[in-house]
């Protein structure tokens, strides 16, 4: 990393020690099926997405890890990645897991612990971003409430670009929402984000008016659909951008790779649609490899 005035992309995130069971299919409610293979990986959305970040950009983590061997991992992981690491708080507890069980499809089913990540507090996160100085703050939902609202508050004051992944999806202040510029949702978080513009209205079906909704909440909009094209919201001009059509392995991941490559893209100056088109195509790749490959 270079000093850290040069800093593109700050991600504001959780890292998580990840437990992967491959199944032939996932389990059904009370069922108990039996696995193919285990395997542990460095993971959480925080982390995914600024080695995601890092590959184009000068990217830092802000973030919260135990004091334990997990912590290792993760952190290792990420300098290995390229990410900047000084501002890794050490906190008195467990790093964070998550359990992903991965079906022969490559779709996942994910349950996150966030343990040390509930511990990062706003003024950590405020003072990291004040050293950093970042183009672009990135972050999720997989850190305390109050953390969010801290990054999204830097980069308002400071004229930064916030992109906000609202993920795993909760009941975010409009503020916070106000100021995504893109707020980057796949399609059942916007299906989620779009019911609450609506006031408790009849849901919306049709991505016109999910988009729609959408930007009466955010700056811009990015919606992802998996194989499916992605839709790209301004307040002038919505763009359907296709995604190459691959053989999915494992799609843990994805939509974090497709946030921190977009953010990064963004942090060089590439305008939204053009930043969405490599990113969409960046992610489809990523998807096509097995996770010990990537």
């Amino acid at each position: 990393m270079g000093d850290a005035q040069d800093c593109s992309v700050a991600v504001v995130g959780s890292l998580n020690l990840d437990l992967t069971a491959e199944v032939a299919r996932a389990p059904e409610e009370g069922e108990t099926v039996l696995g193919r293979r285990i395997s542990t990986h460095p993971g959480g959305k925080g982390a995914n997405q600024a080695i995601g970040a890092a590959r184009l950009a000068r990217t830092a983590i802000v973030g919260a890890v135990g004091n334990d061997h997990a912590a290792d991992v993760v952190r290792d992981a990420q300098r290995a990645g390229g990410v900047d690491t000084r501002f890794l708080y050490t906190a008195n507890v467990p790093t964070g897991r998550a359990i992903v069980v991965v079906s022969r499809d490559g779709q996942n089913r994910i349950i996150v612990v966030p343990q040390a990540n509930s511990m990062l507090d706003v003024q950590q996160v405020t003072a990291a971003l004040d050293e950093l100085d970042p183009s672009v703050v990135l972050t999720q939902l997989e850190l305390p409430a109050a953390v969010t609202r801290a990054a999204a508050a830097w980069a308002t004051e400071h004229h930064r670009r916030f992109v906000l992944n609202p993920s795993p999806v909760a009941p975010v202040d409009d503020l916070i929402l106000g100021a995504a510029d893109p707020l980057v949702v796949n399609e059942l978080e916007a299906a989620y984000y779009a019911e609450a513009a609506n006031c408790g209205g009849a849901p919306d079906t049709e991505i016109e008016s999910v988009v729609a909704r959408l930007l009466e909440l955010a700056t811009t909009v990015v919606v992802t659909r998996g194989g499916d094209d992605v839709v790209v919201g301004t307040q002038d001009a919505v763009e359907y951008i296709p995604v190459p059509h691959v053989t999915v392995a494992d799609t843990t991941g994805a939509g974090d790779h497709f946030a921190g490559t977009l953010a990064a893209l963004l942090g060089a100056g590439e305008d939204l649609f053009t930043a969405a088109r490599r990113a969409a195509s960046d992610a489809a790749e990523f998807v096509s490899k097995p996770r010990s490959e990537r």
